[in-house]
């Protein structure tokens, strides 16, 4: 369910009737701002605690072993976490509001943690000190990846409700403060607000063709021992918030000087786009965005770096005699040699369109270099436009695909 009104009016509905709302999604989302966002329309505050940062139960609970007055034995007594305590506090002054305590990150931390708070949620006391009736819990947590696993006994303390995020509801919570480019893109773009870096396909809605849409942290610490950023509402933020303040200048010589990431032949705003989005097509798209608005202000001066391979297969396609010689040569080629020989045609200033038609009827997928060189292409206005047009005509799942984005440029 997206972040968005009525999964506002179901949580609040569900607090309302004295059960406990539990956020399952992936991190940086923005369930702990929707939380926040919930508590001021209803007039109260949220006091969240990060679960994850409890290195075990007494952290939590506070329950410490003192002696008795006589000094001859010991007695268990607790002193909550701060933030617990803080709630309660506010809770007792304010008889009329519903507070929330929000226990997040719950699965996300030892089972120790875990299984101390979900004592709390079940009896809403710890040790000897009972939670205010006007208190609401909530709680929130990652329903993949590296998790402590709740069983069914658990789960069945909750409302469930499983979260994801939602560009418009990103759009409206920003407001003003957010940048202008990064507006444009989530506008025209809005499945671009979660996706991982370095997808293996890259499709015109920000996901993979094979991907179900769910990005695990799992799938990111996969390759090894490499960390990738991801692009997530709070890593938008942030970058958004960083383009408020860049200068244009600056911008324009990053975007006009190369830089090699990881082999490839980039610029060096997309290294810095990159630290705190990733290497995804929201990056790419906010480039492309970046790069013509600058060119418009600055009367065509600037101009990306654009490096367009030419396939040793090329000279063969462009020899072929017939439809039926160039479908032969087409057979013959690799995916890669196939979308790169497309990307070629498409630059080529020539009449391509018999050679675009087959190569598009062929091809299963843009690679991902070469959707990226594209794009940088197309925003730079280095891309043959009848070649252009006769790609978009095509009647092809590939051309499917991309078509959304690539028509943004006609």
């Amino acid at each position: 369910m997206k972040f968005n009104d009525t999964l506002t009016n179901l949580v609040r509905q569900t607090l309302e009737a004295g059960a406990v709302p539990a956020l399952m999604g992936e991190p940086g989302i923005g369930k702990s701002s929707f939380v926040e966002a919930l508590a001021y329309e209803t007039g109260t505050k949220a006091f969240t605690l990060p679960m994850n940062q409890l290195a075990d139960k007494a952290d939590l609970t506070g329950a410490r072993l003192v002696p008795t007055a006589d000094g001859k034995s010991f007695s268990q007594v607790f002193y909550p976490h701060h933030v617990i305590q803080d709630a309660i506090e506010y809770a007792l002054a304010n008889p009329r509001e519903w507070p929330i305590l929000f226990l997040d990150e719950i699965n996300r931390t030892t089972s120790d943690v875990t299984s101390g708070a979900l004592t709390l949620v079940t009896l809403r006391k710890m040790g000897h000190i009972q939670l205010p009736g006007n208190l609401r819990l909530m709680v929130a947590g990652n329903d993949k990846g590296n998790v402590t696993t709740l069983d069914e006994a658990s789960l069945s303390r909750f409302a469930i409700f499983h979260v994801e995020p939602d560009a418009p509801t990103l759009i409206g919570v920003l407001g003003s403060g957010m940048n202008e480019w990064v507006k444009e893109v989530l506008t025209q773009f809005p499945g671009l607000v979660f996706q991982k870096s370095t997808p293996n396909v890259l499709v015109a809605d920000g996901k993979d063709d094979d991907d179900d849409g769910n990005v695990t942290m799992s799938d990111l610490f996969d390759g090894g021992e490499e960390m990738n950023q991801l692009t997530t509402p709070r890593t938008i933020d942030n970058l958004s918030r960083w383009l408020n303040v860049a200068d244009r200048q600056e911008l324009a010589a990053y975007l006009a000087t190369p830089a090699v990431i990881e082999g490839r032949e980039t610029t060096v705003l997309n290294e810095v786009l990159e630290a705190f989005v990733g290497d995804t097509m929201f990056t790419t798209q906010l480039v492309a965005t970046i790069a013509k608005d600058l060119a418009a202000n600055s009367g065509g001066a600037v101009q990306n770096r654009i490096v367009v391979p030419r396939p040793n297969c090329y000279a063969g396609l462009k020899a072929a005699a017939t439809v039926t010689d160039l479908a032969g040569e087409i057979a013959k080629l690799t995916d890669n040699e196939k979308s790169g020989s497309l990307l070629y045609a498409l630059k080529e200033t020539a009449d391509n369109s018999r050679l675009i038609e087959q190569l598009a009827l062929a091809t299963s997928q843009i690679e991902q270099e070469h959707m990226r060189t594209l794009v940088e292409m197309l925003s730079n206005q280095q891309v043959d436009r009848s070649n252009l047009e006769a790609f978009l005509e095509v009647n092809a799942p590939v051309v499917q695909a991309v078509s959304p984005l690539l028509s943004a440029f006609l």
